[in-house]
């Protein structure tokens, strides 16, 4: 990667070059700034997320000095690193963030290290990182840890009923899925139609039999075939939702996330 190159998460999982982190999305509420390693991105851009679906602006870096570079001129929302890296390592990358003047030194900085070296654990924590985790985690544990350092809520495996609506001209078609996740910014629903990335749909979402459907415009970022048969996996984010539906899922997601 070029020194400076910043990239933007985009539905394919593929890193695009762009100019920065800002733009008009930005003051939206589910659309924060990250900085992560280049490993890590990787790792997360595998499985369907949060990040994914709320579009999430991502700068990554292969080396420490890249990513340092990218944390100190973005200012993001939070910092999740690898310890070993090229050049500077994860502590130093650390140190020297925190020592930043300005808004850059709050940023919560995440490492995943060694899971058995309680030196390099505690050199990290000596530094000021927020939160060391132990490299042998998953994608869905560094997620977790992710969306808790960012205060987005999300539920894993929810299965609720959802039902999509496609306009083709004057005829309207209806296509019964089930989420296997959800977050405020979008979900993963598992469906028999198969749904071209850009397409935009009208969802209603069956969080709560004895209420009426949760009702919102959504866009398709991917589809991808499930392990069952006949089966697609489709990431929606959701688009335009009125605050009182907003508000409704936040209150839904974050009654089973305290569970």
């Amino acid at each position: 990667m070029d020194r400076g190159a910043h990239y933007l998460l985009v539905p394919s999982a593929q890193a695009v070059t762009g100019p920065d982190l800002r733009g008009g999305a930005m003051d939206r509420p589910f659309f924060k700034k990250l900085v992560l390693s280049h490993d890590l991105h990787r790792a997360l851009a595998r499985v369907d997320s949060f990040v994914l679906r709320s579009a999430f602006q991502v700068a990554t870096g292969r080396s420490g000095e890249e990513l340092l570079d990218a944390a100190r001129r973005q200012s993001p929302d939070a910092v999740m690193v690898s310890y070993d890296l090229e050049g500077l390592k994860g502590d130093e990358i650390c140190r020297l963030l925190k020592r930043t003047p300005g808004g850059a030194r709050g940023v919560p900085v995440l490492i995943v290290g060694p899971p058995h070296s309680p030196e390099t654990a505690d050199r990290c924590r000596r530094a000021g990182c927020d939160e060391y985790i132990p490299s042998t985690s998953g994608p869905q544990t560094l997620l977790h840890r992710l969306a808790t350092t960012l205060g987005v809520p999300f539920r894993l495996q929810t299965r609720i009923p959802a039902v999509l609506s496609i306009s083709f001209g004057r005829i309207v078609s209806e296509f019964l899925g089930y989420s296997k996740d959800i977050s405020e910014g979008g979900i993963l629903v598992e469906t028999s139609l198969s749904i071209a990335s850009g397409r935009r749909l009208n969802l209603r979402l069956f969080i709560d039999e004895n209420v009426r459907p949760l009702v919102t415009p959504a866009t398709v970022l991917r589809a991808q075939s499930s392990p069952d048969d006949d089966q697609f996996l489709l990431g929606l984010r959701f688009q335009g939702m009125d605050a009182p539906s907003a508000a409704r899922l936040r209150q839904f997601i974050q009654e089973r996330v305290s569970d």
